[in-house]
C-alpha cells in the first residue's frame, strides 16, 4: 500500500532523499532528517500503515510487530546502543507529525535523548 501525499512512503519509493542505516524485508531505517538527538533514526514501514490502525490492532498481520521489533532491535544493535543506551519512542494521538506508522530510535549522549521519561 503506498499513498502519494506522504512524506514517508515517497522516502521508502526513492522519491524523497534520505540516509539509509539498515533496511528490512519489511522496514526502512533511515537517519533523522531533524534530529533531536547525536543519534535519531527512524523506522519506517515500508507499507504505508496509518497509526491508528497498527496500535488498536485493526491491522491483522501475523507477525507484524515481532518484524517491526527486530528490524528496531538489529538496528540498536548495529549502532552499539545495546550497550551505551537508547530510547525507543511512538508518537501517536496528536504528538505525531505523520500517520504512517514508525517509530524513532534516540541515543548516543551520556544524558538521555529527548529529555528524560
Amino acid at each position: 500500500m503506498y499513498d502519494q501525499n506522504c512524506l514517508f512512503c515517497k522516502i521508502v519509493q526513492g522519491q524523497e532523499p534520505c540516509v539509509k542505516v539498515l533496511e528490512t524485508e519489511d522496514f526502512l531505517v533511515i537517519e533523522n532528517k531533524f534530529p533531536t538527538a547525536p543519534i535519531h533514526l527512524l523506522v519506517l514501514d515500508k507499507q504505508h500503515r496509518e497509526k491508528n490502525d497498527t496500535i488498536s490492532g485493526a491491522y491483522k498481520n501475523v507477525g507484524y510487530w515481532d518484524s517491526l521489533f527486530t528490524a528496531i532491535n538489529e538496528t540498536i544493535r548495529y549502532k552499539n546502543l545495546d550497550k551505551t543506551g537508547y530510547k525507543l519512542v511512538n508518537n501517536g494521538a496528536g504528538y505525531n507529525h505523520f500517520e504512517h506508522e514508525h517509530f524513532h530510535i534516540l541515543g548516543g549522549s551520556e544524558n538521555e535523548p529527548g529529555g528524560t521519561t
